[in-house]
């Protein structure tokens, strides 16, 4: 019998004893491998520096929220800045539609994109946009090449199907995702819900009803998940009017801040609803009853035209009363640089404890097993088995447990975190390649055969010096 049938004659033996053994091991090594994924690749793609424009204007407040708000589709809205300021930031105009005086963003900006966000359809988050972000002006006209919005550096969103929508109809564009989990295609319609109603909650919905005309191909993004609508459309919903010309009363001192929404409007002819905040045109565009001045956004996407350019329009924007601006990577790599890396670290440190622990019950085990085998090994000895040869058994075996053990974690670590990479792809619109194997898996297996070899010595040393004459006396 050679010696690797010994091993596994001596772990058959113990079968429970080593199972549990190397189930310990498989624990440490799985939650290490899949925080070593979950770390890494979650840093390459949420922590990416290339999300197609480079800055992100909002209200005042956290950078964290709004970078988390506009561009994964988490949290609720931090508030409201003027569209006037989004005008401003497109168009290049010598006039600011803001102040009337001189644009002090005229020549900074390459494109910029509003969002306006508030509604839901089915949960799944309704964004109020331009066309130009399909690479279209109001009228479906196509933009030039500079214009176009880009998901990453080369790449700009295209359609499976359809086209996009018409900047003054109540047509709709929906990501992949949305579509195939809700079965949406080009003709379908829809009504907007008021917020994300929660279980219990009776849902608010508005009586218009938008006809999709385009379904997005997969961009692997949070935008997979969303619903886009003509912004004019967005300011044509009754209670947006309302609610906006409020702020506006407010912001003028025209209304104390409890006052409530001015009433609906008295009925207009026949097919127009008494609720709509708009008047429909034969060709099925629409002109908004709500004055431009009161229309609002929820943040503005920017591409500056260089990196001079872009610093200059953080410092204006910085000091500006009606909004902050922030730069999703520079955000989202500090978050990954201050805030992730001493959760991650407690992890590791977790694994590490279990590892050790894990090596302790191998220890324990084969210690045992050694105490209850003394005079099986003297038997070995006085057949000619060497001390050294009952030392290499007793430490192969305890490395054949760890590496069974870690092999096992390490299929295991993969499998969880591709549950984390569901998890994220459910909720941010952005999973992990959590297949990908590479040199970390090939330490942790190293480390723990090591580990594992190491805590087998104690109990191979009390096998060397087990006595022979007196065992087989015994």
């Amino acid at each position: 019998m050679n010696i690797f049938e010994l091993i596994l004659k001596q772990m058959r033996q113990r079968l429970l004893s080593t199972l549990l053994t190397g189930l310990a091991v498989t624990l440490a090594v799985a939650l290490g491998i899949s925080i070593s994924i979950m770390q890494k690749e979650g840093r390459s793609i949420l922590a990416q520096s290339d999300y197609g424009y480079d800055t992100l204007v909002g209200p005042k407040g956290s950078g964290f929220d709004l970078v988390m708000n506009t561009i994964y589709h988490l949290g609720k809205s931090q508030g409201n800045i003027p569209y006037a300021l989004y005008e401003d930031l497109a168009t290049g105009s010598p006039t600011s539609a803001l102040t009337g005086k001189k644009n002090e963003y005229r020549g900074l900006v390459q494109w910029a994109v509003p969002y306006a966000v508030g509604d839901s359809y089915q949960g799944r988050r309704i964004v109020g946009t331009s066309g130009q972000l399909f690479g279209v002006d109001d009228e479906l006209n196509p933009l030039p090449e500079e214009k176009i919005p880009e998901i990453r550096s080369g790449e700009h969103y295209t359609f499976a199907d359809g086209r996009p929508f018409h900047g003054r109809k109540f047509e709709a564009v929906v990501g992949s995702e949305v579509a195939k989990d809700l079965g949406l295609t080009v003709g379908k319609s829809f009504h907007a819900t008021h917020g994300f109603p929660g279980p219990n909650d009776i849902p608010d919905i508005h009586p218009e009803v938008w006809t999709i005309v385009g379904v997005l191909n997969e961009t692997h993004t949070a935008n997979d998940r969303c619903l886009f609508i003509p912004v004019r459309t967005f300011y044509a919903i009754f209670e947006h009017e309302t609610g906006l010309e409020a702020i506006a009363q407010i912001k003028g001192g025209t209304a104390a801040a409890s006052t409530p929404p001015p009433p609906p409007p008295a009925p207009e002819p026949e097919s127009q609803p008494a609720n709509e905040g708009y008047t429909l045109n034969p060709d099925g565009t629409i002109n908004n009853k709500l004055p431009k001045a009161d229309w609002e956004v929820s943040a503005i996407l920017v591409k500056s035209r260089s990196g001079a350019t872009k610093n200059q329009l953080e410092f204006l924007l910085r000091n500006s009363p009606d909004a902050m601006s922030v730069s999703p990577a520079g955000v989202m790599a500090d978050f990954f640089d201050n805030v992730l890396p001493p959760i991650f670290q407690l992890l590791f440190v977790i694994a590490a404890l279990v590892l050790v622990v894990s090596a302790v019950s191998i220890l324990v085990s084969i210690y045992n097993s050694i105490v209850g085998r003394a005079r099986e090994i003297a038997i070995m000895r006085a057949l000619g088995a060497t001390r050294v040869r009952i030392l290499s058994i007793i430490c192969l075996e305890a490395a054949l447990v760890g590496g069974l053990g870690a092999i096992a974690g390490i299929i295991i670590g993969h499998l969880l975190a591709g549950t984390g990479s569901a998890y994220m792809q459910e909720v941010m619109g952005t999973g992990l390649p959590w297949w990908h194997f590479t040199g970390v898996e090939l330490l942790y297996l190293l480390v723990a055969i090591v580990v594992a070899f190491l805590a087998g010595l104690v109990p191979a040393l009390k096998a060397y010096q087990t006595p022979v004459a007196e065992n087989l006396v015994g």
